[in-house]
């Protein structure tokens, strides 16, 4: 490959490995070494499962199936390389007795599920 080919390859390594993107492509690359249509079947499980949990999360009776839920949707996103909705899941598992407020972590959801949306279009 030449010098600026290594140098475009790069350039989108760093741009899709980027914090302000909700999926870290890269991270979710090497979680499926590489496989793309395992790629594609992480993502749409995520799209579905991340809606699903988020309205249990909403519906939680209790502080303790708050926790529950809440771990629930950060292992799956540290997993896919949603950091954002990671952080927002961990706050809440870690402060679950006194979280009234999910919207931070229903926001970072509804940015990664568009995006992924996006690029699998």
């Amino acid at each position: 490959m030449s010098s600026q080919g290594n140098q475009a390859v790069s350039a989108h390594a760093n741009i899709l490995a980027n914090p302000v993107y909700p999926v870290d492509l890269v991270h979710l690359s090497r979680q499926t070494l590489g496989d793309r249509e395992l790629e594609r079947e992480v993502l749409g499980l995520f799209v579905n499962q991340s809606t699903l949990y988020l309205k249990r999360l909403m519906a939680a009776k209790s502080a303790k199936e708050r926790k529950n839920v809440a771990h629930t949707i950060l292992g799956s996103a540290r997993g896919l390389g949603a950091w954002r909705v990671a952080e927002e899941a961990a706050k809440i598992e870690e402060h679950y007795s006194k979280v009234t407020d999910c919207k931070g972590l229903a926001n970072a959801v509804d940015d990664a599920n568009a995006y992924i949306r996006e690029i699998m279009n």
